[in-house]
């Protein structure tokens, strides 16, 4: 089972986690309430996903990230960004971000969807290009760090920031200075980073523009509620309404669906009866038409057990149909322990039909308890 550090001192932020990972059953949550613990635990467990407050005792959430970028370049971090303190928002930065920032309070659903976007980027090893120099640097900031930042990217490019109150003074690259330099510098990925003493002489402020100006960033979303839900996703178009007696079957898979939905590709999904009837849906973007074709598929399914049983490969728990405008999943629950269900899902033609077959065998136990 994968492991995900939480490092917070905030014990009803970390109560609220602790007792939304109960429900979740898959990762094992390790805990930390200062820096220096978390140290520890980085120090003798492999980290799937590293989620840390900003203001920590004893070592501060910016040295943790800091120390990642070192020792574990590839593992996803998630920033909790105390709720006073806005989050930054960067122009133009692509979804795979391995650095990311959500503000508190927040609902236990958009942090296990960061979550689950944080361990698909790793799977599909989108992670290879560590945290961005641009993306570290608002940590800085909020920190209000006094320190230098000695910058590394890919082994080959080494150069320094200055902060003084997480306030930018200066900066060095090769034959370059000043903002010439912070410019040059913001454009690595890769990065290794470490914190040392301010020198004394780096102290006079000689680049004038701000810091978040510089890495293309604002503090806040200008075009977003600052209530936003999970940047990362698509946004589903809104659903009908539905009635006010739904089943407790698409009461539960709404709950779930959310993890699903993280998954590159992901279209929709519909649970079945054995005969194709449709009992819960769910579709992003336009709505799908599962009754017209669950039917055929379930029918697919039934027909490919019968003829795998025949030649002596025990049962068949689901099929995977490739086409050019797109992939269907079909899965079958456990009979002897869930009952005769199917799970049928649609993704675009790119998908991960690999990994959300893996994450949809983990979920169909929790949303069939409801049954």
């Amino acid at each position: 089972m994968d492991k995900v550090l939480l490092v917070e001192n905030d014990q009803d932020t970390l109560n609220d986690i602790e007792k939304g990972f109960k429900d979740l059953h898959h990762f094992e949550l390790l805990t930390a309430r200062d820096g220096k613990t978390a140290l520890e635990i980085l120090s003798k467990n492999k980290i799937a996903v590293f989620i840390t407050a900003v203001n920590l005792p004893k070592i501060q959430g910016v040295e943790l990230v800091a120390f990642m970028t070192r020792k574990r370049q590839d593992t996803p971090c998630i920033i909790l960004v105390d709720e006073d303190t806005p989050k930054p928002w960067f122009r133009g930065m692509a979804q795979e971000n391995v650095l990311y920032y959500m503000q508190k309070p927040f609902q236990f659903g958009n942090l296990a969807s960061a979550i689950f976007v944080a361990q698909n980027l790793k799977d599909e090893g989108l992670s290879r290009k560590g945290i961005t120099l641009r993306n570290f640097l608002p940590m800085v900031e909020m920190s209000r760090k006094s320190c230098r930042l000695d910058v590394t990217s890919g082994g080959q490019k080494k150069g320094y920031l200055y902060f003084d109150r997480g306030i930018l003074m200066d900066a060095h690259f090769n034959h370059l200075s000043g903002e010439q330099a912070a410019r040059e510098m913001i454009k690595w990925d890769r990065t290794s980073i470490s914190l040392s003493e301010l020198p004394k002489e780096k102290t006079k402020k000689t680049i004038r523009a701000e810091l978040m100006e510089i890495a293309g960033a604002l503090w806040g979303n200008p075009n977003k509620p600052a209530r936003e839900a999970d940047p990362r996703k698509k946004q589903p178009t809104p659903q009908p309404a539905k009635p006010s007696g739904q089943s407790k079957l698409q009461t539960t898979l709404d709950r779930y669906v959310n993890m699903l939905r993280t998954i590159k590709g992901y279209k929709g999904i519909s649970i079945l009866t054995p005969n194709g009837s449709v009992l819960a849906t769910h579709t992003v973007d336009e709505p799908v038409d599962f009754e017209h074709f669950a039917a055929a598929f379930n029918k697919l399914l039934s027909d490919c057990h019968q003829t795998i049983y025949q030649k002596g490969f025990d049962k068949c728990t689901g099929l995977t149909v490739h086409t050019a405008k797109g992939l269907i999943l079909l899965m079958s629950s456990d009979i002897m322990k869930e009952g005769n269900f199917r799970f049928l899902v649609l993704m675009e033609p790119e998908g991960n039909a690999y990994f959300m077959q893996i994450q949809l065998a983990k979920l169909i136990p929790n949303i069939l308890q409801a049954k």
